[in-house]
């Protein structure tokens, strides 16, 4: 059998030229947390950014999906998909699930495996058995090497040199690390923003909402990391 390719580290490392970025992101974290919210301002500013995370992501893929849809799906009860917009239903349950496990668990909040099957919730959801979309570049591994792969990038996400790095950094390289594996046949890049989320929602900052003024500046990130130039998706992402 083939050997795996040699990937137990994630080839996605950020240049240390992003201070400049950080310090951004810190001021802008220190004025959300100096504003003093209370229980139910936070309640309204979660739901607010669950509900744009829906809809930016959605819209992202294409998907004819209007904002009040989403809110329609967000008010339903708990369980209940609409028929109306059955990918909202279920990428809000994902996005709440990793809000909530950010939320119980801080830092100590990890992606694994199951945690990545579980957020894909989509009907038949599992890894990819097919050798996907071969035009990309870099082409997709060999979905025998999966499991072993993405077992290797969450362990990865739980090291010390990982924890040292900025939550958007953090986030931006498991994003980019996921967008290379393309872990299933469909839905990759929704289950990608919402699991790298994990890693923004865990550090009190919201999930990773690409609005439409910043998908030229997103795209253009996915296309230079190519290029292994990673910068670009902390910049499109802070």
């Amino acid at each position: 059998m083939q050997k795996p390719p040699d990937r137990r580290t994630p080839p996605v490392l950020f240049a240390r030229g992003t201070s400049e970025w950080i310090a951004r992101v810190n001021q802008k974290h220190k004025q959300l947390l100096s504003l003093g919210l209370s229980g139910e301002d936070l309640e309204r500013l979660e739901r607010w950014a669950e509900i744009e995370f829906v809809h930016a992501t959605l819209s992202l893929e294409g998907l004819d999906v209007t904002r009040g849809q989403v809110e329609r799906a967000a008010s339903a009860i708990p369980g209940q998909a609409l028929d109306e917009q059955p990918q909202a239903s279920s990428l809000l349950a994902s996005v709440r699930t990793v809000t909530s496990l950010g939320r119980a668990n801080r830092k100590a909040a990890e992606l694994t495996a199951e945690l990545l099957l579980n957020l894909h919730n989509v009907p038949g959801g599992e890894f990819r058995k097919s050798e996907g979309d071969t035009s990309r570049v870099p082409k997709p591994v060999a979905p025998e090497h999966l499991p072993a792969l993405i077992e290797s990038a969450c362990s990865w996400y739980t090291a010390e040199s990982f924890a040292e790095l900025n939550p958007i950094e953090q986030a931006s390289i498991v994003l980019l690390r996921l967008g290379d594996l393309q872990p299933f046949d469909q839905a990759n890049q929704r289950t990608a923003l919402v699991a790298a989320s994990l890693f923004t929602l865990r550090s009190e900052l919201p999930p990773l909402i690409i609005t439409p003024r910043l998908v030229p500046i997103y795209r253009n990130a996915l296309d230079e990391a190519t290029r292994m130039n990673t910068t670009r998706m902390f910049e499109a992402l802070e």
